[in-house]
C-alpha cells in the first residue's frame, strides 16, 4: 500500500533533508495519495529519519497518515502492507485499555509493538515491511513478512543504515560508487532472479523473508523468526484426503476473506487457470456486489487463454474485462517498467500484468492474484516429478530410456539430489552462460556461492525426502521472484496486490500435507510410468495440484480444473526472431554495451544471426534477458 525510506545512524551533514524528499518523491507510484517525512537529529548529532508515501486502502483518513508516532512520542513506525487480522488485534488491544485514535491497521501494528515488543511478528496474518524507531532507546527495527510478499532494500554504509522500498532511492541518497553484481547477472541468467538476498548494484541488498533487523549505535543484527520447515514432519501422519480438503477449504476461504477487508473498490486477476480461477469463485461467494475481473493476452493466435477465462467470469457472473496487446507495445512498456523496477525483467508476463494493472486501475485499487500455489501443492509437476528420474537413472538399464535421460539431462549420472536439482532448476545450462557471458560474470567462484545457498535449503530439510527438499526450496527462493514481480507491476501503477495463497496458514497447512495427496498418480499411471520421464508423465499419467483442485470441484468445471498448465504464453520467439532481431543487436552489440565487460559479444552475434531463435522459445528467453540486463545498464550506468 505505500513506500517506504529511512536512514538511522547517519551524519546529517551528509545527507539533507531537501535530498531525502527526493529520494523519497522517487517512489510517488507506490503512495500517491500522501507523503510526510519524520527527521530528527539526537542531542549527539546523529541523524535518524523515515519517510513515507502513502497509497489509502483502509482508513482513508487523513489522521493514518504515515510516519506515524505512539502516544508518548516514544516510537516511530513507517509501514507497507497490510494486518489483515488486525481487527481482531484491537479488540484485544482495547480490552487491555489501549485507546486508539484511528481505525487504521497501522496503528494497531505500533500498539502491538509497544505492548508486545518485536514478539507482536507472531501475531500478524499478513504482509508487510515496516520499520519503528525507539527514540529512548536509540534503537531500530526493520521487519519483512514471513514470505517476502512486500520487499525491503539496505545498504549498509560505515555507520549508517539505508532502507527503503524500491533500490532507486538508496541510489538517491547513497554515496557509494554504482557497481553492477556479477553475482546477480550470473544467477539472473541460471535462474532469472539474484538468489542470494542480493541485487544488481553491490552493496544493496535485500532484507531475508522471515526476518527483523535490530540496529542500535551503529550495530546492526539480523534474526530470523519464522520458517515453514517444521510444518514437514507433520507429513508422517497422513490424516486422508478427506480431513486435508476440509482444512484447505477453510484456511485457504478464511485467506480470500482477510484479503477482501478494504475501504478502496477491489477485484481480481482472473488468467483462466485453476489457481485465479478459485480466488474468483471465493471472491464471488464471498461478495455481494459483482466480482471486477480482468485478464490479458496477446494478438498472436495461441497466446491467449481467454476462453478459459470467459468460463469462470459467466459462471460468477464477473465484470469481466480483456486486454490485447501487441508486440510493439510489448517493447515500448519493457523499457518503462524496468526503471520502476530497478532490475532486468525475469519472465516475460511482467510486462502484461503490468498493462492489466493499469487498466484494472481505473476501476479498483486492490487486486487479488493466485501466485504461490505451484510452489505449496506441487503444481510444477515436470520437477516435482523429477525425483523419480534421480531414482530411475540408479537403477534403470533400458537403453531407450536412458538415451532420452541424456537428452533431457546432458548425463544420466548424478552425484547428489542437488546436482540433479540443479541441472533440472538452472534455467541457462553452462555451456550456454559461457557463450553469452564475458569470463568475470561466469565463473566457478560465483557458481559456488549460488551452489551454497541452495545447498543451506537442501540440509535445512534433509531428512524430509528430496520432493520436500524441492518444495521448500521453491518457496524460499523461485516464490520470491514471482512476489517481486507481483509487488513491481502492480505498485508502479498505484496498485495493490494481495496474494491469498501466500498466506503463512496455508503454506503451514499444505507442507503437512503428504506429497500423493498434492502429485497424485492417475489410475495405472505408476505402472505407465515406469520408463517415463517427469516431463513425460506430468499431466498425462499424474495429477499436480490434485487437492486443490479436488477441494474446489462444486465450484469449477473439469475442463477449467483438470485442463494442462499453459503458464502466460508470450511469443518471444516470434518477436526476437523476427521484427526486433535488430532491436536486440542494436543494444547487445553496440559499443556502450561492449565497454561493460559483461556480454560475450562473438556468441550472442553468432545467436542473433542464426536462424535458431525463430523456432526456440527458449534461446529468445535468454536474448530477451540479456537485452533487459543491458536497458538497466544504460538506465543506471553502472560501472
Amino acid at each position: 500500500m505505500c513506500g517506504i525510506l529511512g536512514i538511522v545512524g547517519a551524519n546529517p551533514d551528509r545527507i539533507g533533508r531537501a535530498a531525502f524528499d527526493s529520494a523519497l518523491a522517487l517512489m510517488h507510484h507506490r503512495g500517491p495519495d500522501e507523503s510526510d517525512t519524520w527527521w530528527h537529529v539526537d542531542e549527539s548529532g546523529v541523524l535518524n529519519a523515515f519517510g513515507h508515501r502513502r497509497l489509502r486502502i483502509i482508513d482513508l483518513h487523513p489522521a493514518s497518515r504515515q510516519p506515524m508516532y505512539s502516544d508518548d512520542g516514544r516510537y516511530v513506525l513507517v509501514f507497507n502492507g497490510e494486518i489483515y487480522n488486525y481487527l481482531e488485534l484491537r479488540e484485544e488491544l482495547e480490552a487491555a485499555g489501549h485507546a486508539f485514535r484511528t481505525r487504521s491497521d497501522t496503528e494497531v501494528l505500533l500498539a502491538s509493538f509497544v505492548r508486545h515488543g518485536i514478539e507482536c511478528l507472531h501475531r500478524f496474518i499478513g504482509m508487510f515491511a515496516f520499520a519503528i524507531h525507539d527514540r529512548q532507546r536509540n534503537a531500530t527495527w526493520i521487519v519483512r513478512d514471513r514470505l517476502g510478499i512486500k520487499p525491503v532494500w539496505l545498504q549498509r554504509d560505515g555507520d549508517q543504515l539505508l532502507f527503503a522500498s524500491e533500490v532507486k532511492s538508496i541510489l538517491a541518497l547513497s554515496g557509494k560508487p554504482r557497481e553492477l553484481n556479477p553475482a546477480a547477472v550470473s544467477s539472473y541468467l541460471s535462474f532469472r532472479y539474484p538468489i542470494l538476498d542480493d541485487s544488481f548494484i553491490a552493496g544493496i541488498e535485500s532484507l531475508p523473508p522471515g526476518h527483523f533487523l535490530h540496529f542500535q549505535n551503529g550495530t546492526q543484527t539480523i534474526s530470523e523468526y519464522w520458517d515453514p520447515a517444521h510444518a514437514f514432519a507433520a507429513q508422517a501422519d497422513d490424516r486422508g484426503e478427506g480431513w486435508y480438503i476440509e482444512q484447505l477449504r477453510e484456511t485457504l476461504e478464511s485467506a480470500v476473506r482477510y484479503r477482501m477487508i478494504a475501504d478502496v473498490p477491489l477485484g481480481a486477476y482472473l488468467s483462466g487457470g485453476v489457481d485465479s480461477s478459485v480466488i474468483t469463485a471465493l471472491m464471488a461467494q464471498q461478495s455481494s456486489d459483482p466480482v471486477k475481473t480482468f485478464t490479458i493476452g496477446f494478438e498472436e493466435e495461441g497466446y491467449n487463454e481467454f476462453e478459459y477465462a470467459r468460463i469462470v467470469a459467466e459462471r460468477y457472473a464477473t465484470e469481466h474485462r480483456e486486454i490485447t496487446i501487441s508486440g510493439e507495445r510489448y517493447i515500448e512498456e519493457m523499457e518503462r517498467l524496468i526503471s520502476f523496477k530497478d532490475a532486468p525483467l525475469a519472465v516475460p508476463n511482467e510486462v502484461p500484468l503490468h498493462l492489466m494493472s493499469r487498466e484494472l486501475k481505473k476501476y479498483i485499487t486492490v487486486v487479488l492474484s493466485g501466485e504461490g500455489a505451484d510452489e505449496i501443492f506441487c503444481g510444477y509437476g515436470r520437477i516435482y516429478r523429477s525425483p523419480g528420474d534421480f531414482e530411475k537413472l540408479k537403477s534403470v538399464t533400458d537403453p531407450d530410456f536412458l538415451a532420452r535421460a541424456m537428452q533431457k539431462y546432458g548425463t544420466t549420472t548424478f552425484a547428489s539430489e542437488l546436482d540433479h536439482f540443479l541441472n533440472i532448476y538452472s534455467y541457462t545450462d553452462a555451456a550456454l552462460k559461457r557463450r553469452l557471458l564475458a569470463p568475470d560474470f561466469n565463473n566457478p567462484s560465483l557458481d559456488d556461492r549460488i551452489r551454497q545457498k541452495f545447498q543451506g535449503l537442501f540440509d535445512r530439510v534433509a531428512d524430509q525426502g528430496y520432493t520436500n527438499q524441492i518444495a521448500y526450496t521453491f518457496e524460499k527462493v523461485h516464490l520470491l521472484g514471482l512476489l517481486q514481480r507481483v509487488d513491481m507491476t502492480t505498485m508502479a501503477t498505484s496498485v495493490e496486490a494481495r496474494v491469498p495463497f501466500v498466506d503463512h496458514r496455508l503454506v503451514e497447512l499444505a507442507f503437512s500435507i503428504p506429497i500423493d495427496h498434492k502429485l497424485r498418480w492417475n489410475e495405472g499411471g505408476a505402472a505407465a510410468s515406469r520408463l517415463l520421464l517427469s516431463d513425460e508423465i506430468s499431466e498425462v499419467h499424474d495429477t499436480p495440484k490434485y487437492i486443490l483442485k479436488r477441494a474446489y470441484e462444486d465450484l469449477l468445471p473439469d475442463e477449467v480444473l483438470y485442463r494442462r498448465k499453459m503458464g502466460f504464453p508470450v511469443p518471444l520467439n516470434d518477436w526476437f526472431g523476427g521484427r526486433f532481431r535488430d532491436y536486440a543487436r542494436d543494444h547487445l552489440l553496440s559499443a556502450r554495451a561492449a565497454q561493460r565487460g559483461i556480454y560475450n559479444a562473438n556468441g550472442i552475434r553468432e545467436v542473433l544471426d542464426s536462424n535458431a531463435l525463430e523456432d526456440d522459445h527458449a534461446l529468445a528467453m535468454k536474448i530477451r534477458m540479456l537485452v533487459n540486463l543491458e536497458l538497466i545498464c544504460e538506465s543506471y550506468q553502472p560501472h
